[in-house]
């Protein structure tokens, strides 16, 4: 195989990835899990509030073991920035290191949903549970790159409050 024909498969194969992935939701009879590659835009000294939702959202969504992973109703509180440390920001390895690191907490409402319909799938409309204002922190900080980047963990056990057979978020 020459170079060009690599490069041109590797293209196509990109570019078919991509298309499946804008047509996510709909095979989870919801919308799609947001894109973080449309946060590039994020930038400033600090994220605004509007920000910091979106990028919260984006790496709290997506999918895997045959399910859709979404947020609703995100709220967000941004404390006061601090220095990094090199203790508790160790497993952020494209964090700049340079920069103000920003704690975050708040609450969202998670969404796990599988395909609707069909054997052993639950029917459309009560294809999702869902855990109604979990309560999670975080930090947020910039990347290497100068983008914002906000991962967040739950603080109470995941799986208190779980409601079952709930409709998708559209």
């Amino acid at each position: 195989m020459t170079k060009q024909t690599a490069v041109l498969t590797l293209l196509l194969f990109a570019g078919a990835v991509q298309s499946l992935s804008a047509q996510t939701g709909k095979k989870f009879d919801t919308r799609d899990p947001l894109d973080c590659k449309s946060l590039k835009k994020a930038t400033g000294s600090v994220p605004s509030a509007a920000q910091i939702k979106d990028l919260v959202t984006c790496k709290s969504e997506g999918t895997g073991g045959g399910s859709i992973f979404l947020v609703q109703n995100v709220t967000v509180e941004l404390g006061k920035s601090r220095p990094f440390s090199s203790y508790s920001d160790v497993g952020n390895q494209d964090i700049d290191n340079s920069q103000p690191v920003y704690p975050i907490r708040g609450t969202a409402d998670k969404y796990q949903c599988q395909p609707p319909g069909g054997s052993p799938y639950p029917p459309k409309g009560q294809n999702c549970s869902v855990r109604m204002a979990s309560p999670f922190k975080g930090i947020c900080y910039k990347t290497t790159f100068g983008d914002w980047s906000c991962p967040v963990k739950d603080t109470e056990d995941p799986l208190k409050g779980v409601q079952h057979g709930m409709p998708p978020p559209k």
